[in-house]
């Protein structure tokens, strides 16, 4: 779990720096993200938007998401997205050009290799919930990560002192689901 932490950190600290320098863009979602991607409303809710990387990336957004996908120079999905307020429900799939796929917020990353998932960022906390496969989140603070499981969920905010993962009930569940259109 250790050692999947510093690889995610690092991934998070190599993304950050490619940003200073300017080999990644986050200017808009559909520029950033590269030629592969729409963005587009989704089906059932139209003030809801869908942005679709080829076959191996969804991402939906709630109404209020502010959110910057990092995409590094010549690559066609975005490697990354920042997410500074709202929701998202991500589904990745790996393929031969991307293995793995992070959401960065002010107080946690979430990384995974192929899943489903929602985060959400507040301004007291970060929240994940998995829908289906494995999410490894981590606490960038505390430099403390778990990884959640189908049903789990984590809420990360500045006074933690641990990181745990708890099984949401489906109140809480679809309370967050909702906001995304599901």
């Amino acid at each position: 779990m250790r050692k999947r932490l510093q690889i995610d950190l690092r991934i998070a600290a190599t993304l950050i720096a490619a940003a200073l320098l300017g080999a990644v863009s986050t200017v808009s979602p559909l520029s950033a993200a590269g030629p592969a991607c729409t963005l587009s409303p989704y089906e059932h809710d139209a003030s809801l938007k869908v942005l679709r990387c080829g076959e191996g990336l969804v991402v939906r957004s709630s109404r209020d998401a502010k959110y910057h996908p990092l995409a590094a120079a010549g690559r066609e999905t975005p490697e990354a997205i920042e997410l500074d307020e709202g929701a998202l429900l991500i589904e990745f799939h790996p393929s031969a050009q991307q293995s793995e796929f992070q959401i960065l917020t002010p107080l946690a990353i979430a990384a995974v290799r192929g899943t489903k998932w929602a985060v959400e960022v507040t301004a007291a906390r970060t929240s994940t919930l998995v829908s289906a496969g494995a999410v490894s989140v981590a606490n960038r603070r505390l430099r403390q990560s778990v990884v959640l499981t189908k049903g789990q969920g984590v809420d990360i905010s500045p006074s933690d002192t641990s990181v745990v993962p708890k099984q949401w009930g489906q109140a809480r569940i679809q309370a967050l689901l909702s906001r995304l259109g599901e």
